[in-house]
């Protein structure tokens, strides 16, 4: 990590003088901690002498990287007030400029320049130690183990830095000494030196930063949703001075956090993975301001003339002037015997590193024609021993784009079985294998199967609330439906519910496209701020 440039830059002696007005000079001796692993709103180090070594606090205590004079601390979650994933430690006398977090942000809202240096570095430093593996909060849990994937789900989609081992792996044992622990006592989170057995994901998220206390608090601008759709509103919503609170029952990116590689988004010739995009929209929406809170599942909202509530299932209540509502779809099950009862043991509605991780040298199925089961289909033939794409129709390339059906039927390892569907699964503490119906018959091995076919609107909680279509699609800029009771004409994204607005993948008539989701997004705060003038 240390040769990385981008990661880690040395500031000029004139950057630094920019910052010394926001911080204070500070010594530290030899071994001192300048931060460790699980501290929240620690803050950020330029070196001026000496120098600061980054390692776990806890397990492996290799070195990850080495900051020398000019040199400066942190990762994303300095700016995030999220715990510190790893920690750091003076070598040698070592003098620091300091910064608070809130400082830090200051600078990176002042200072242009130097502010989109240190955060180019962050996402940067981000994306390294999430590919290492080795570093981060720990998991200890077993693979077909549902409460264990459910966490291990939830720290992949918000990005926080983490390992995992099996009870079974090498040196476990010697964790289990440590805390006075055994086997038993999976799922085990470990941050720092504080362990938690079997955490609820809202246990989670209030200890990793990501879930806050938003009981009756008033915003000008709650979005409901953090897809493409939602980032994108939270960004020109907080840029442009509203109040905005971000919420979402997973965490960031939608259904594009689950893509693999995104090839077709304009000004990313070379591709990139939805939870980069999603990493990049939430950070830029935390610059200006948004917070967000993760996990938050909204089960009803009341259609105020004055303005919105939001009902969560944590019994919280949050007040809005306006609501964006950017909930995207989820992918359908498939309706065949045994999918039931394999869903939570080798059924995915994704293709991650997480994913792959459980089918690594083994075969699998992926199941639909769209862009996203080509790219699962691509990133896993990666890692798997042999991938089956089935396709309903007679042609790949009807749902596909051109360049990634031709990619797919380049890659030896991948199987395209048009005319075909999945009949049923079977297995025994995973699944095993599935029947094939249509053009290919019979039974063939599966240790994972992926599935991306149709999609449901993610809108039931709102059924009662605003006008939606036959499908649960919500109808919007629409006055002629019963619903609507004001006199004035809606505004183009704003449902039956005035100062209510949909974008995204959950609106009637959407371009179900990270492209056209990002542009509802930044166009509903258009409408928003016209509704807020009223």
């Amino acid at each position: 990590m240390v040769n990385d440039t981008v990661a880690f830059p040395t500031l000029t002696e004139e950057e630094i003088q920019i910052l010394r007005p926001y911080g204070a000079e500070a010594t530290f001796h030899d071994g001192e901690s300048l931060w460790n692993a699980g501290d929240v709103d620690f803050c950020f180090f330029v070196i001026l002498s000496g120098s600061a070594v980054i390692r776990n606090t806890f397990g492996p205590t290799e070195q990850i990287a080495v900051h020398g004079p000019g040199q400066f601390s942190g990762d994303v979650d300095v700016m995030s007030g999220r715990p510190a994933p790893v920690g750091g430690y003076a070598q040698g006398e070592t003098k620091v400029l300091q910064l608070s977090a809130e400082d830090l942000r200051e600078v990176v809202r002042v200072e242009q320049n130097l502010g989109g240096k240190i955060l180019t570095a962050f996402v940067r430093r981000r994306e390294l130690l999430l590919d290492s593996n080795s570093h981060g909060l720990l998991v200890l849990g077993s693979p077909l183990d549902p409460a264990t994937t459910a966490i291990r789900t939830f720290l992949g989609r918000n990005r926080v830095v983490h390992r995992w081992n099996t009870p079974e792996d090498e040196h476990t044992s010697s964790i289990f000494t440590a805390f006075g622990l055994t086997p038993a006592d999976t799922p085990l989170v470990i941050l720092g030196d504080r362990y938690f057995i079997n955490p609820s994901l809202e246990e989670l998220g209030t200890l990793l930063g990501v879930r806050r206390d938003t009981d009756k608090h008033q915003y000008d601008l709650v979005i409901v949703g953090a897809g493409p759709a939602g980032l994108a509103a939270a960004v020109y919503g907080a840029s442009e001075g509203l109040q905005t609170l971000l919420l979402d029952r997973s965490g960031p990116g939608g259904q594009a956090s689950w893509s693999s590689r995104i090839e077709n988004y304009m000004g990313f010739p070379e591709g990139l993975t939805g939870s980069d995009l999603a990493a990049r929209g939430l950070i830029q929406a935390q610059k200006f301001g948004a917070e967000i809170s993760v996990p938050a599942e909204v089960i009803k909202i009341e259609c105020n003339s004055h303005g919105q509530v939001l009902h969560l299932a944590s019994g919280e209540t949050i007040d809005a002037r306006a609501v964006l509502v950017a909930t995207g779809a989820t992918y359908q099950k498939l309706r065949v015997p045994g999918f039931d009862d394999f869903e939570t043991r080798g059924v995915f509605y994704a293709a991650t590193r997480l994913e792959s991780d459980f089918c690594k040298d083994s075969e699998v199925i992926v199941v639909g024609a769209g862009n996203s089961a080509g790219q699962a289909a691509v990133f896993l033939s990666q890692t798997a021993k042999r991938v089956r794409l089935i396709v309903r129709g007679d042609q790949l390339n009807k749902s596909m784009s051109d360049y990634l059906s031709y990619r797919v039927e380049q890659i030896p390892n991948i199987d395209v079985l048009l005319e075909t569907e999945v009949a049923g699964l079977q297995g025994d503490t995973k699944v095993r294998s599935a029947t094939l119906t249509g053009k290919k018959e019979g039974s063939i091995p599966c240790d994972g199967l992926f599935v991306f076919v149709g999609a449901t609107p993610n809108t039931g909680f709102l059924r009662d609330t605003v006008a939606q279509d036959r499908k649960g699609f919500i109808i919007t800029g629409d006055a002629t439906g019963s619903q609507w009771h004001s006199e004035r004409i809606p505004f183009y994204l704003e449902t039956s519910c005035p100062g209510m607005f949909a974008a995204g993948d959950c609106r009637v008539g959407s371009v179900k496209r990270v492209a056209s989701s990002v542009g509802e997004g930044s166009m509903a705060v258009t409408f928003i701020h016209r509704f807020l003038s009223l």
